[in-house]
């Protein structure tokens, strides 16, 4: 009998431990009060995340690995996911000073690197300092851009379960199982946070959860990178395209026009629908399109030249970049500001 539950043990783990914590912690009523760039009207219950760390954490625990290189990333990613959970966990109850996160975000993010990489082949070899810092970069950035995303109910998972999904399809063996157990983990939250049982979501992620999955998520997809063949690191930022890409193209439009990049706002593409009157679960329909439709690009040609890899990157780009200045184009038609 055991050895018929153990294949569904772990992922059962993943799902409902991940929806029962949070429950619990949606109960525990520690809430997100609206500000200035805020998607909502009404204070709502943050700190879900805990949720998807708890429950993929209870599901490792009795997943087998036999890698055991693969073995030590995990331990190390999800001890540094752990960490950056806590931090944002202590943001959410007690705002920390910016300076403070910066600095831990910005050594957590070498930390990840370090341990689950660094990737230092693009088709061409990069020195190693230069593999790291680059690494993480790509995690500092990649962490602020999904934390930038829990504004809409249901937009993260919408866009973080196709990546995970596209990893898992694009790996083998025990790295697959545990990115499905991931994306299990992030499903199970996704029953209070994206608006499937009323016209909104009754559970913010938060910074302690936002923070600590994306570590988690960064920190899969640079092993994977950086033992994958030529070119895999181009395939990872595509399947991550419609969060980074609509931050990174939110700041830049907000830089040509002047505004303080750091400074509150509801700029981003996502958060433009929604000012527009579209509904949250409109909003998470269109990302998890576009996040589904990146994951098969990359899965498409995973196993490619690294020439192919990069080209379907850039053209990727383009798509995305084409995508986003329609939004825009549409919001400022109808009246309404798209850099503040």
């Amino acid at each position: 009998m055991l050895d018929l539950l153990q294949p569904w043990l772990p992922m059962g783990f993943a799902f409902v431990l991940s929806a029962l914590f949070s429950l619990v912690v949606r109960e525990a009523g520690v809430l997100d009060h609206p500000n200035a760039r805020s998607s909502h009207s009404n204070p709502t219950p943050r700190g879900g995340g805990v949720g998807v760390l708890t429950g993929f954490a209870a599901a490792l625990a009795v997943q087998p690995v036999d890698l055991p290189h693969l073995s030590a990333v995990l331990v190390a990613v999800l001890v540094l996911s752990t960490l950056a959970g806590a931090i944002g966990l202590l943001d959410d109850l007690f705002t920390l000073s910016e300076k403070l996160k910066f600095l831990a975000l910005v050594s957590i993010s070498l930390a990840v690197a370090f341990s689950a990489g660094p990737v230092t082949e693009l088709g061409w070899q990069l020195p190693w300092i230069i593999g790291l810092l680059g690494s993480a970069l790509f995690v500092f950035t990649t962490v602020n851009a999904i934390n930038f995303m829990d504004g809409s109910d249901g937009v993260m998972v919408a866009a973080l379960v196709p990546a995970t999904l596209a990893l898992a399809g694009m790996g083998d063996g025990d790295f697959a199982a545990i990115c499905i157990l991931l994306a299990l983990a992030q499903l199970g939250f996704a029953l209070l946070n994206a608006p499937i049982f009323d016209s909104r979501g009754s559970l913010f992620s938060g910074d302690a959860g936002s923070l600590g999955v994306a570590v988690l998520v960064c920190g899969l997809a640079l092993w994977w990178a950086s033992t994958g063949s030529a070119g895999s690191v181009w395939l990872v930022p595509l399947i991550l395209l419609p969060l980074l890409g609509d931050v990174l193209l939110t700041m830049a439009s907000r830089a040509r026009a002047g505004r303080r990049l750091f400074s509150p706002h509801r700029a981003h593409a996502y958060q433009l629908l929604i000012r527009l009157g579209w509904s949250h679960g409109r909003v998470a329909l269109i990302w998890m399109a576009l996040s589904t439709i990146a994951a098969l690009l990359a899965w498409l040609v995973h196993e490619q030249s690294a020439l192919v890899k990069f080209v379907t990157f850039a053209g990727g780009v383009i798509a995305f970049t084409t995508f986003h200045q329609a939004v825009r184009r549409h919001v400022r038609a109808r009246g309404l500001d798209t850099t503040q």
